[in-house]
């Protein structure tokens, strides 16, 4: 299913056509990223009025983006404002994005209750949106008598509040017979079975997709400016690319929550904000673990060795420290070794010259709830907007998450009325580098661009990134992050010129005019 479609609503950065009984596309609406810029700089008493929605969510992270999915099962208008150029650019793509077992988080109510089966809930979703979901088990490892105790309280904890998902202490030899790589020096672990790993932004566009095809409308490049209540009861919205109307607001705007929290005037909420770096390693490194595994945690580090949802390795945390403001992601050579250290501890065989590429993520803890929960209520000042100030672990409640925000959207009086031909099911493509041989001929016999390599590292080919592009990918990063050309070992320096010129072709502009993601980020400078 591939082929481009004429853009039928200008001015919007995606529009659903369309185009198969099965599946709906994405359209790139065509405008040039001059336009972005006028857009962005208009005087605020010029902007266009967007229309008037049911329900408006700001953030279209793996939160806004679950809830936009589930929200889109019930009739009325729902709109998904995004301040980024694509779904998942922000807090979620710097992320693990594992699965977390409560016993990560011994307090904190409401987010132990949301995270508890989590692993069940993503892999069913997994089916229904055709997306890479990957199930592995964890290990805490323990290399000190009172780690070992540490454990085994937890284990206790587990089992009293009836979220353990069949843990066990195990000794020495078994961590050897599960994760022969892991260090000599363990005495022992805490093991549990079933959990899992997705990656966060291609689930966000699978989801905010299949949210569109039951109706939802999404909005990028849309940074929220202001937000007052009208004489109707309804919420204006006056946004960089328009101004929306609304009858309840969902506040999942992640590091931002605050911000669009004073907006309503809910300047009370505050966020403290924590960063940790990540470090991947190349796939010739896959064998040396098969699941999580963690050192036993504390409160100020994350000590952990994972296979990623594709089959990199990644390690990570290290010790939080605090970011200097919210885009603050550098990664000093000071926090690179360390987390490659910590790595070590766990995994003797890891190596540096394995490494390819570095990130850090920052995460926030709320005011308003004790020990690290989530912060899920209604605004004090302003009835009809809910506020969903989530930290860790985000990703792994966000299903739950969706089904929480939508009672308390009903307990506003939002009517909720199921649709009856609510469409469950998203159709991705094909991903050459997992099909087997036979499926490969058939895929080339099919469609000759899938026998054109584009990104040898992931064995990305031409028809997977003219099919994500059909389907709105329109930046550098979209097709990194959705098809994984430019994942690998060389980081796009052979694919990423061939990506370049695929995008200017297939969105009629010059290559000058492709930007890395968004606004601002221009690959080629047109000066001679």
């Amino acid at each position: 299913m591939s082929g481009y479609c004429t853009c039928v609503r200008r001015y919007i950065a995606f529009v659903k056509i369309k185009q198969d009984p099965l599946c709906f596309f994405w359209c790139v609406s065509g405008r040039k990223p001059e336009m972005d810029m006028a857009i962005a700089k208009a005087d605020k008493t010029k902007l266009q009025d967007r229309g008037s929605y049911d329900v408006i969510i700001i953030g279209a992270g793996i939160v806004g983006s679950m809830l936009a999915r589930e929200l889109s099962r019930y009739k009325g208008r729902f709109a998904l404002l995004e301040k980024e150029a694509f779904t998942g650019f922000g807090v979620s793509k710097a992320n693990p994005c594992m699965l977390h077992s409560p016993l990560m988080f011994p307090s904190g109510p409401l987010r132990i209750k949301l995270a508890h089966n989590a692993a069940a809930r993503y892999k069913k979703l997994a089916h229904d949106l055709d997306v890479t979901y990957r199930e592995v088990d964890e290990i805490f490892l323990a290399f000190e008598p009172h780690q070992l105790t540490k454990l085994e309280t937890a284990k206790a904890w587990a089992e009293k509040n009836n979220v353990s998902a069949g843990h066990e202490i195990i000794g020495p030899q078994k961590i050897r017979d599960i994760e022969p790589h892991v260090s000599k020096k363990a005495i022992g672990a805490l093991y549990g079975k079933g959990v899992g790993g997705i990656y966060a932004t291609e689930w966000t566009f699978a989801l905010t997709e299949n949210a569109i095809q039951n109706g939802l409308d999404l909005y990028l490049n849309s940074r929220v400016r202001g937000i007052r209540r009208e004489k109707d009861s309804h919420f204006a919205i006056e946004t960089s690319t328009g101004r929306f109307q609304a009858r309840y607001i969902i506040n999942a705007a992640g590091l931002f929550a605050d911000e669009i929290a004073s907006m309503v005037g809910d300047t009370d909420i505050g966020l403290t904000l924590t960063k940790g770096t990540m470090v991947i390693l190349d796939k010739t490194t896959s064998h040396l673990v098969k699941n999580m595994v963690y050192g036993t945690y504390g409160l100020d580090h994350s000590q952990l060795i994972t296979p990623t949802a594709h089959g990199n390795l990644l390690i990570g945390l290290g010790y939080f420290d605090t970011p200097r403001h919210k885009n603050d992601t550098t990664v000093t050579r000071e926090k690179f070794a360390e987390v490659i250290h910590m790595g070590q501890q766990l995994v003797p065989a890891v190596s540096e010259s394995s490494v390819i590429t570095a990130f850090a993520g920052i995460r926030s803890e709320n005011n308003k709830a004790l020990g690290g929960d989530f912060f899920v209520d209604h605004s004090n000042r302003t009835p009809g907007v809910v506020h969903a100030v989530i930290g860790s672990p985000g990703l792994t409640a966000a299903p739950a998450l969706a089904e929480y925000i939508i009672t308390l959207l009903s307990d506003c009086g939002l009517k909720l009325e199921e649709k009856n031909n609510f469409k469950s099911n998203r159709i991705g493509w094909r991903r050459f580098e997992t099909a087997s041989l036979p499926e490969k001929r058939k895929l080339i016999t099919a469609n000759p661009k899938y026998g054109h390599i584009v990104c040898r590292c992931e064995q990305v080919a031409e028809a997977e990134i003219l099919e994500a592009i059909s389907r709105g990918a329109d930046t550098m990063d979209a097709i990194k992050h959705v098809t994984r050309a430019g994942m690998g070992r060389c980081q796009g320096g052979f694919c990423g010129f061939p990506v370049l010129n695929y995008l200017a072709d297939a969105l009629g502009l010059t290559a000058q005019e492709i930007t890395k993601k968004g606004i601002g980020s221009h690959q080629l400078s047109s000066r001679a």
